[in-house]
């Protein structure tokens, strides 16, 4: 795990969510623009478990300097608004969740300064994430959604089975694993479709496997996860 420089919190990431592990699917275009790191407000939307934490972790472990990376879904009620202040000075900014925030009025003032002081400042890179697209956003304060349009909009779209299949594959040689497309594919179909919940099962495996030294077998599969 690897921590975020001169991060305010104790908020770990990842070391294992990075570029060569994201398995882009449709979103290859998406994959390249980020990978580039345009300046300015980048928004990127799609539904639960597509990716887009995934994405700001490796944003964040592509960075050459200081990131700022705030999981607002886990933090909003932990911290004050004012942990926006100030912000504009790191190079790259990274608000995951912001559907979370933007529903309160406090939050949403500080949000707006932000993202005004972002375009002012013409030089970093302020990328957010929700479910919505910035119009459909229940926002409290309705000239954050014209703001949040400022820059560039990007839908991350869901894989297909095949692409999570090869995406539980490529997390599992990460992990030193193997796992054979067959045990992949019966984990897609047998565990649900969600990314998140398919990673989870993953991390549980890898631990299982250690312990008892055995290979990820769909029987091993079967056995652990009680499917």
């Amino acid at each position: 795990m690897s921590e975020v420089a001169q991060l305010p919190l104790a908020v770990q990431l990842p070391d294992d969510e990075t570029f060569a592990t994201f398995v882009a699917g449709s979103n290859q275009e998406l994959l390249e623009v980020l990978q580039q790191l345009p300046q300015g407000v980048v928004y990127l939307w799609g539904a639960e478990g597509v990716g887009k934490t995934h994405l700001l972790h490796a944003l964040c472990a592509q960075a050459q300097s200081a990131v700022m990376y705030l999981p607002l879904a886990d933090m909003h009620q932990q911290v004050q608004p004012e942990i926006l202040q100030g912000l504009e000075y790191y190079p790259l900014i990274c608000l995951d969740d912001v559907d979370a925030i933007v529903t309160h009025e406090a939050w949403c003032f500080e949000l707006f300064a932000l993202l005004n002081r972002v375009k002012d400042g013409g030089k970093g890179t302020l990328v957010v994430t929700a479910k919505q697209t910035p119009s459909h956003l229940p926002v409290a304060l309705a000239d954050v959604q014209s703001r949040l349009q400022w820059g560039l909009s990007m839908h991350v779209r869901p894989l297909t089975d095949e692409d999570k299949v090869s995406a539980l594959q490529l997390r599992a040689k990460v992990l030193g694993l193997r796992l054979g497309h067959e045990a992949a594919q019966f984990m897609v179909q047998r565990l649900g479709r969600d990314m998140r919940t398919l990673l989870g099962c993953l991390a549980r495996l890898d631990r299982a496997s250690i312990a008892a030294q055995r290979r990820l077998t769909i029987p091993f599969i079967k056995d652990v996860l009680n499917v």
